[in-house]
């Protein structure tokens, strides 16, 4: 959700000028991967780790819609192996550097968020009340906790740095989205009314006029406890640091090996427990996590990708101007629920919420009915904001039905990233027709589209493929 002159995000699309064009997205992953193929007929992706007379050792690479990516190093036999389809050494190269990235225990994300440089900051009616952190793209800062404060910049870092691998930066001069965290209800508010918006429902805004994501949560007492445990983990790890120093001087191998096994699993015990309480964070702040995402897409895209602009801009071949609300929201929306590891950003998958919603109202269930389509396309923002609680069911309308409409033209019409849509851009932008752009861009009537949109949402499956 954006407000008064709200930048509207553009994704996989080219300016009006020579810019080369992102890959389109896809329903299925593009990893690519060495594969097995044994003689019982049983395939197997992954990574072709070494190889010897006795057969392959595999790392067998699994990336379940939805859910982290899950790893599984085993050895195959000779007798048991019919075929292997070996990959490029560019493309091995590739994966490696994937599967490196990858922080199943949570070692490197500690790492990472130690080495992160906080600085104290002013909040509003609160000198020096909070931490900053700043980035390339943004500034956050947070009035909670220091654990608190790291743990959300390396959120923020990782779906950033997913971002730029797929819309790049067009804007060396924009200034980074400053994105503000609060940690209590009446702290929130205070940030919003500014805006004058204090009594606005939405827990998370983004504001292109200050260029500035504002997001409310309750954490912190969560906060305080993670403070706590990250404080206590770190004297244990410097402990055995000491302990390590201390035996490598008084013993010889192979005793030493003996000591040094006692302290490598005392480690490991800390990093596990770590591990734990970064996914304490994450389902405490699953809510959150996706309200940033949210944000930090409309944001980064108005600041850095495709900055709005005029209609004479955008006749004077400048720009494609702002995608329509709908299109703005029903993306943002996608990525809600995106996975981010290894750099990358994986959409790849309809909202399992989201779907359900949908594919009950279309049956007439559970609220609804979905936005009629040319109601949608010429909706704006007020349909998309509630200040009052009766105004919730609109908005909520409004924002499924964007999705919904959204996903179906990103997987299913593949028009995202097309020049149909550049055209359909610049037609809307330069004082076109809503309804008769849009009609142009899907070459259907609006009844008929609408009815084979519907039809898809009905068949679709949570994994992304269709029921036959």
């Amino acid at each position: 959700m954006m407000l008064r002159q709200l930048a509207i995000l553009l994704l996989l699309v080219g300016f009006g000028v020579a810019v080369a064009q992102p890959p389109a997205l896809t329903p299925a992953s593009n990893w690519r991967y060495d594969e097995l193929v044994l003689t019982n007929g049983a395939k197997f992706q992954g990574l072709i780790l070494s190889e010897g007379p006795d057969g392959i050792r595999f790392q067998t690479v699994s990336r379940p819609p939805g859910r982290p990516t899950v790893t599984l190093t085993s050895l195959f036999t000779t007798a048991e192996i019919a075929k292997v389809n070996r990959l490029s050494d560019a493309d091995r190269k590739v994966l490696q550097e994937r599967l490196s990235e990858l922080d199943p225990r949570g070692e490197g994300e500690r790492k990472r968020m130690e080495s992160l440089e906080l600085v104290v900051a002013d909040w509003p009616g609160q000198p020096d009340g909070a931490k900053r952190y700043s980035s390339e793209y943004f500034t956050l800062i947070c009035s909670g906790s220091e654990e608190l404060t790291r743990r959300s910049a390396i959120r923020l870092e990782q779906i950033y740095a997913a971002f730029t691998r797929i819309l790049p930066s067009n804007a060396p001069d924009a200034r980074p989205t400053q994105v503000m965290l609060a940690t209590d209800p009446d702290e929130y508010r205070a940030l919003l009314g500014p805006l004058g918006e204090g009594n606005l429902l939405n827990p998370a805004v983004f504001d292109l006029q200050s260029n500035r994501v504002l997001c409310g949560s309750d954490l912190k007492r969560l906060g305080t406890e993670l403070q706590a445990a990250r404080i206590h983990h770190a004297q244990e790890i410097v402990a055995l640091g000491r302990y390590e120093e201390t035996v490598r001087k008084l013993y010889k191998k192979p005793e030493l090996d003996r000591y040094l096994e006692l302290v490598d699993r005392d480690r490991k015990r800390v990093w596990a427990a770590d591990s734990a309480n970064g996914k304490k964070f994450d389902q405490a702040t699953g809510r959150l996590s996706s309200l940033l995402y949210h944000e930090a897409f409309h944001a980064y895209v108005a600041t850095f990708v495709y900055p709005p602009r005029t209609p004479a801009e955008v006749k004077s071949g400048k720009g494609t101007g702002e995608l329509p609300r709908w299109l703005n929201e029903g993306l943002a929306q996608m990525f809600e629920t995106a996975v981010v590891e290894a750099g990358e950003l994986r959409a790849d998958w309809p909202d399992p919420r989201r779907l359900e919603q949908a594919q009950g109202w279309l049956k007439g269930k559970n609220g609804g009915p979905l936005v009629r389509l040319s109601d949608l396309l010429v909706s704006g923002k007020d349909a998309f904001l509630a200040s009052h609680s009766d105004q919730r069911g609109v908005a909520e309308r409004a924002y499924l039905t964007s999705w919904a409409l959204a996903y179906y033209l990103t997987f299913e019409r593949r028009l995202i990233g097309t020049p149909a849509l550049h055209k359909y851009l610049i037609a809307l932008n330069s004082g076109g027709e809503s309804r008769a752009a849009f009609m142009e861009l899907v070459g259907q009537e609006l009844g008929p589209f609408e009815k084979q949109w519907h039809a898809y949402l009905a068949r679709l499956l949570k994994d992304g493929t269709l029921a036959k």
